[in-house]
């Protein structure tokens, strides 16, 4: 895929999976997001738990990787985001980020195992460093 195909996918798309790695373990979580090709960047809302890895994982993760799939009408698509993630609360927004997250529309699905009462939300950016895509191709689609 293209840079203009990569960004035409990820402006129909809602969901990815955020996956990055610690001392030789893997995690991987389902998020909502937004894509701004002028960075390129990816921007999600993240929840903390008490107890909970995600925050261990992001902050110990030099780069991460979002990936995004879907079954489409011409074949199956994926691209994958990678790059260094950074992460503000939402009461500390530098102007950038301010003015990013007013620009997106980030859906936000509220899927927790918990009260969101008890959970730290933080806004974070993949400064997209490299970003493929590929197409299934032999599809009788």
């Amino acid at each position: 895929m293209d840079a203009l195909e990569i960004a035409d996918f990820l402006d129909t798309q809602h969901t990815g999976v955020l996956a990055m790695g610690r001392d030789d373990v893997g995690y991987g979580i389902p998020l909502s997001f937004a894509y701004d090709e002028d960075g390129p960047y990816v921007y999600f809302r993240l929840a903390y738990a008490d107890g909970g890895q995600k925050r261990e994982f992001v902050e110990a993760a030099d780069s991460v990787a979002f990936v995004v799939h879907d079954d489409t009408e011409e074949g199956w698509k994926s691209v994958v985001a990678e790059g260094p993630i950074e992460t503000q609360s939402e009461t500390t927004f530098d102007a950038q980020l301010i003015e990013a997250t007013k620009q997106l529309d980030i859906p936000y699905f509220s899927v927790h195992d918990r009260p969101a009462e008890g959970l730290e939300f933080v806004i974070a950016r993949i400064d997209v460093a490299d970003l493929t895509g590929v197409i299934e191709v032999g599809s009788d689609r």
